[in-house]
This record gives C-alpha cells, structure tokens and sequence, in this order.
C-alpha cells in the first residue's frame, strides 16, 4: 500500500457486498456501515458508494450517479463524463475502476488547489489503481485493522455512536446525527462556482 503525506484530505469509497457490514464477508471482517456514516455526517470527511449502489441509500452518503451529475453540472456545464477506459457502453452503470476514477477527476477539477489521498476499500482487488495516482487500497479486513490501529489516517468512531447489525452491544440503531445525503455535492457546487486563487 502507498504511503502519503499527512497533509492531503482524505476521500473514501466503499464497495459494499462482501466489505461493508451490511452484506459482510463470510470469513473476514467487514467495515461497520456506522463507521461510514460517521465520518461522513459527522466529520464530514467524503465518503463514496462506488461499488454496489445500495450502500448510497444505506449509508446515506452519495454514489455514481451523484458523481456524475457533479461531473455535469458542476464541472463541464454540461457534457458527460468520458469513461475512457471502459467498456461502459456494454454495461447498465459503469466498471468499477471507472467509477473510482471519476470520483478521483471530480475532486481534482473542483478542488485544483488543493492535495487529495483516495482511499478505496473493496474485497476486490483494484490496487492497480496505485500506480494511476493518489490511490490506497484496502481489502476490508485490511482496512479495519488499519483505522484499530492509527494507520488509516481517518480515527476510530465511538463505539456508541454508529451502527453493525447489533456489534457491539453498545451501537445504536439511531445515530446522534442529522444525515445530509447532499452535502458533499453542495460543498463541490459551491467549489465548483468559487474562483481558485490562481484565477484571482
């Protein structure tokens, strides 16, 4: 796995089946669906469903789709993202790496001042992604282990304060916080709209 500077915000994407507690491996850890919402309604650190979109509504956080409405309206006024590498004419939504890469273009068009480490954790293997740029890859039971230890670069929640399917027996079903779905978009509209310093 790569090391990055400290410095860099953080972006996370999650598959969901087989990584996040929601459909959990059945012989490895998964990551609580809590520690997701967490971090993304509560630190508000950018979260991602890139794999199966059922996380988006799960996890409350935002998906593909979300990505490229921002890629359209945000960002281009207008033309689609380009899957380049894809053979996305084939498929109902795009390939998996395609959808980290757009992800990855959205930050670095609306966010061109600014450094950014992409974290994807899935069960399937796109560490490949590495050596394309800003990319960490985390098998779930991987990534678990990382945040336990400190070395993931995003902090452990509360025990209390999200979500597993009942583990531990102190999560809680109802999550002190309001979810807001939308506003990591709002945050890349805003960005999107604001002149960087550069073009001052």
């Amino acid at each position: 796995m790569s090391n990055h500077e400290s410095t860099e915000r953080i972006v996370l994407c999650f598959d969901r089946d087989y990584t996040v507690s929601v459909n959990p491996h059945p012989d490895h850890r998964a990551v609580p669906i809590g520690w997701l919402q967490h971090w993304y309604h509560v630190e508000e650190i950018p979260v991602w469903a890139t794999g199966n979109q059922h996380l988006k509504t799960e996890a409350e956080i935002p998906g593909i789709r979300d990505a490229e409405h921002a890629w359209k309206e945000y960002i281009t006024d207008g033309e689609d993202y380009d899957y380049e590498n894809s053979q996305f004419e084939d498929y109902i939504k795009p390939r998996r790496r395609d959808g980290l890469r757009l992800v990855q273009d959205v930050y670095e068009e609306a966010f061109p001042d600014e450094d950014f480490r992409f974290i994807v954790v899935d069960d399937e293997d796109v560490s490949d992604l590495e050596e394309e740029g800003p990319w960490t890859y985390y098998t779930p039971w991987q990534f678990v282990e990382a945040v336990e230890n400190g070395e993931a670069g995003v902090e452990e929640p509360p025990s209390d304060a999200f979500r597993n399917d009942g583990v531990p027996f102190n999560s809680t079903d109802r999550p002190d916080f309001e979810a807001d779905q939308q506003r990591e978009l709002r945050r890349i509209q805003k960005r999107s709209r604001t002149p960087t310093s550069s073009e001052r």
